[in-house]
């Protein structure tokens, strides 16, 4: 009976690493862009794991009420795509496909053969845009991921249910699109990172009204430079800029968009 006991304690034990959710799939901050609705491919790694994405095909089921309004802009590399895990040593561009009759989309990230995988830490991480042409603006679109997508942490292949799961978003996304205005700035703008608070990765929006030299920057809360994202002659128009804060640590940190006539400052929290 102790024996029986002792083996029931263990695999107690055991059990819960080895059916640990390594990853959470979520769509975010849909928005049209030049007339074409863009959506986030956002992973989440939960607390106390890892995932080391290894070659995966996210796919998304999409549609909208009434029927026939929307279809994939297939891109490679996608717009927006994640750095560690695209266009690397170690990795091919992140693309986008029409799959199943183009009644869904696939998120391809491409781990080349024999190389070493990009290890994601607990957070949330942005892995890249899908673009789609959305031809009746009075329809309604619904997405949600499709549980047969192939989803892998390193070479080892993650079940739904027990290594990855999903969050679909609200039916009708189109209640959450913002039009992003399409003419030439007028004047100078510095948006609100998104997301923020954020870890470790968050995007900066700029816009410019004339060509010029432009530096975008990123400071301590002791005034320390800790990183350069812009140095360079900017044409006319808008922009977003990565930031990684992986090798920061928790905190307060402030960018700010400067050129020969303007600069703007604000703050961002980078919580791990």
């Amino acid at each position: 009976m102790k024996k029986i006991f002792f083996i029931i304690i263990i695999a107690g034990l055991l059990a819960p690493s080895a059916y640990a959710q390594k990853v959470t799939f979520s769509l975010l901050n849909a928005r049209l862009e030049n007339g074409n609705v863009v959506v986030d491919v956002y992973a989440t790694v939960p607390s106390g794991q890892t995932w080391k994405a290894g070659p995966t095909n996210i796919r998304i089921n999409y549609y909208t009420e009434p029927a026939g309004f929307i279809s994939l802009i297939e891109e490679d590399p996608v717009i927006n795509a994640n750095s560690n895990i695209s266009n690397n040593a170690n990795y091919g561009n992140i693309t986008s496909t029409s799959i199943l009759n183009g009644g869904a989309a696939s998120l391809n990230i491409l781990l080349v053969h024999q190389k070493t995988a990009y290890q994601f830490s607990s957070g949330s991480y942005w892995l890249g845009s899908l673009k789609f042409n959305w031809t009746n603006q009075s329809s309604c679109i619904y997405a949600n991921f499709n549980t047969g997508s192939a989803v892998f942490d390193d070479n080892a292949a993650l079940a739904y249910g027990s290594g990855w799961s999903k969050v679909d978003p609200l039916p009708c996304i189109i209640s959450s699109i913002a039009q992003i205005p399409q003419e030439v700035p007028t004047e100078y703008y510095l948006s609100q990172n998104y997301p923020n608070p954020f870890n470790p990765q968050t995007k900066i929006k700029f816009s410019i009204p004339k060509d010029g030299f432009v530096t975008l920057k990123v400071f301590d809360m002791l005034g320390r430079e800790v990183a350069l994202l812009v140095n360079d002659f900017k044409s006319t128009g808008g922009y977003i800029v990565d930031f990684d804060g992986s090798e920061l640590s928790s905190g307060i940190y402030y960018y700010r968009l400067e050129s020969p006539e303007f600069f703007d400052v604000k703050k961002m929290i980078l919580i791990k």
